[in-house]
């Protein structure tokens, strides 16, 4: 069976105008499949519940961000009728031009065009982070702060310590009770976030060696900004020496890191446990590997 066929289906159920001529699809992400139609247009279908339960509330937040960044971002064109069902819900917008900015693109690069790529993600996170409530036409759920670390721990003592060495879990309740144990790591002014910033959400335009535009926002809320700085800091991602570009048109960063660092060491458990609550085999075998 075609596995476009259902996602087809339910655009043009919703969209019964828009002709549909080519169409690629790419099942790869964790969270999402995306469809390219007609080389021009981006379908974004949540994989899980969870996913599908924010989508509304990132198209509401996407629309109230256009005036305020100046990285493009995706502009949603295209919503879902009411659906309840997995594979019926979906989003879309006009394809943003350029490629994944990967570590090795960056590595590639002259001193001064890496600057640049800097220069713009720093001014793109000050602008997010500095955007007031009021800016927004769309509230967002309640900032939780250390709680919802606290929540995070208790989960991965629970789901994931069974599956864990007994050091790598002796390891884990360390780190977490060292931070969470530190009031200076829950009082803090929380921002827009990102909550996904990481290389394969940041678009790299090859011919004008620029940053092309900023996707996936469905992790986006108030939270954290050191959790946007880091995913770049993230091994998989581009690390500190790019991040310490950023001080330049991002004041204050050095604040920061040090929650920053925390929470990469966070991220492949993240990965593993959202795996193993929504039945995805792979992604919950990619995030414990390490700590098997």
């Amino acid at each position: 069976m075609d596995k476009r066929a259902p996602y087809i289906h339910a655009i043009q159920d919703a969209y019964p105008d828009l002709s549909i001529e080519t169409v690629q699809l790419n099942q790869h992400g964790q969270f999402n499949d995306i469809l390219v139609v007609n080389n021009e247009s981006i379908f974004r279908f949540p994989k899980t519940q969870r996913e599908a339960a924010r989508l509304g509330t990132e198209i509401a937040l996407l629309r109230s961000l256009q005036s305020h960044v100046t990285l493009p971002i995706p502009d949603p064109l295209y919503q879902s009728k009411e659906a309840t069902s997995i594979g019926q819900i979906f989003m879309g917008y006009r394809l943003l031009p350029g490629e994944p900015l990967w570590p090795e693109t960056l590595k590639a690069l002259k001193d001064e065009e890496v600057q640049h790529l800097a220069d713009q993600l720093a001014t793109f996170l000050r602008q997010l982070h500095t955007i007031p409530v009021d800016a927004l036409e769309v509230k967002l759920p309640d900032f939780q702060g250390c709680e919802e670390w606290r929540d995070l721990y208790k989960r991965f003592r629970s789901k994931l310590f069974p599956f864990m060495r007994p050091d790598a879990r002796c390891l884990v309740a360390e780190q977490f009770e060292d931070f969470l144990s530190d009031e200076r790591n829950c009082h803090y002014t929380p921002t827009l976030v990102h909550g996904d910033f990481g290389r394969s959400n940041i678009l790299y335009n090859a011919e004008t060696k620029s940053i092309s535009g900023i996707i996936d926002f469905s992790s986006a809320g108030w939270g954290d900004p050191a959790v946007d700085f880091a995913a770049i800091l993230s091994p998989v991602c581009y690390g500190e020496p790019f991040l310490e570009r950023f001080s330049v048109h991002y004041p204050g960063i050095e604040a920061l890191l040090s929650r920053a660092r925390f929470y990469v060491g966070t991220f492949a458990l993240q990965e593993a446990l959202f795996g193993l609550e929504d039945g995805d085999r792979e992604a919950f075998e990619r995030g414990i590997v390490e700590y098997r």
